[in-house]
């Protein structure tokens, strides 16, 4: 009789675990769980639907969680995704260091998972959630049905709308694995400054520092973005992490990133001494966008039409200490329906970092969002699911053999 195989969630791990599985043992009986109507969901809006699905740059300063644990993903043999697509028939593509399928096109990566996945003749049941998750003796119950092994894939919370909802939280913790708290990450900042309700839409480039009252959280650089009630961009992203548990947040962009105090200023006195009745508006209408310009003009309290031959060096210098130290106030990240992964989920202390196999529990697999670990904007987060995702799916056919 044939061994068999659960994997719990159907998104870019479990997919790859299922294929890694059958791959590594073609007798094993492999049946997918998935609550969603299709395979991969989450695939098709990552990157703006162009799916950076890995990086050139896989430095461990890009990941966050146990950093022994870490290790040993980032240095597996499964750790070369880009080869791996490309033998499922993805060339890639790459810019400033992201990596996208050449036809830039999500739906490339999710057809190649779901041919290779019905090609090998893996059990798919979409539109099934699991109800019920048991250990019995000498395996485990997934809606009440034998399986000798259990790969868990489910995500964490973040994007419900693509399948990733929690409900499966519950049942992890009846089993007996503990998750450290969760929290949406990899998303937009909120703010009730309702003076920044003028800048929705604008994009601009800054040197993006977070701090908890006077403390410095981390610092990013990149496009910034600013909605109605939100700032976000990527390096705003990359520091949402940092959010949890923390009070009196503050944002600190520095607008001319690559142009110092002194060099701003020395601007300015040219451009002053040149046009001399250009209005205060045309100063900052060569540094940053028109709308933000006008914000920094009214926090700086000068009059709009202001000619440049009226203002006082008091004034210039709050024109240069805004452009350098614009501050936001942050009360804290958008939900998880906003956020593009969960920050936190299975206790990796209780995780084989080698194997992805519970250490509380023979035959039970981990990979994925779940896990507490997490990446950077820029396709580190799928590396992460496809890496730990492999290692699963090889090392669960392994310990079916043994």
């Amino acid at each position: 009789m044939s061994k068999r195989l659960a994997i719990i969630g159907g998104g870019a791990a479990g997919a790859i675990s299922a294929i890694e599985a059958k791959t590594a043992d073609p007798s094993i009986d492999v049946v997918i769980f998935e609550r969603m109507s299709k395979l991969c969901k989450k695939i098709l809006v990552t990157g703006n639907g162009r799916c950076n699905f890995t990086n050139e740059d896989l430095s461990p300063r890009h990941f966050y969680g146990d950093t022994a644990f870490l290790r040993k993903i980032l240095t597996s043999v499964h750790a070369d995704n880009e080869s791996y697509f490309r033998e499922l028939g993805v060339l890639s593509y790459k810019e400033d260091g992201r990596i996208y399928p050449r036809s830039q096109q999500g739906s490339t990566i999710r057809e190649a998972l779901e041919n290779t996945v019905n090609e090998l003749s893996v059990d798919v049941r979409t539109d099934t959630p699991v109800t019920s998750f048991n250990e019995v003796q000498s395996g485990f119950k997934v809606n009440n049905e034998f399986f000798d092994c259990v790969i868990v894939s489910v995500g964490g919370k973040a994007s419900p709308v693509q399948g990733s909802d929690g409900s499966c939280i519950d049942l992890i913790k009846k089993i007996g694995h503990k998750l450290t708290p969760l929290y949406p990450a990899l998303c937009g900042l909120i703010t009730n400054d309702k003076a920044l309700h003028t800048l929705k839409g604008v994009r601009a480039e800054a040197k993006v520092s977070l701090y908890t009252s006077d403390k410095l959280l981390g610092e990013e650089s990149g496009e910034v973005q600013f909605t109605e009630k939100a700032i976000s961009g990527i390096p705003v992203m990359n520091l949402s992490h940092l959010c949890k548990n923390n009070k009196e947040l503050m944002l600190r962009l520095d607008l001319c990133e690559e142009v110092s105090e002194t060099e701003l200023k020395a601007h300015f006195t040219d451009t002053i001494r040149l046009h001399p009745n250009w209005q205060t508006e045309n100063l900052l209408g060569g540094i940053v966008n028109a709308k933000l310009g006008y914000m920094i003009i009214n926090q700086a309290h000068i009059s709009k039409g202001t000619p440049l031959k009226s203002l006082r060096q008091g004034e210039i210098s709050k024109l240069i200490t805004l452009l350098k130290n614009f501050e936001i106030k942050i009360n804290g990240t958008k939900d998880f329906s906003s956020a593009q992964i969960t920050c936190g989920g299975v206790n990796t202390s209780e995780i084989d970092g080698h194997t992805m196999m519970s250490k509380l529990k023979n035959g039970l697999f981990f990979c994925g969002e779940i896990l507490d670990i997490h990446g950077d904007c820029g396709g580190y987060n799928l590396h992460l699911a496809w890496t730990t995702g492999r290692i699963a799916g090889c090392c669960a056919a392994e310990y079916l053999k043994d």
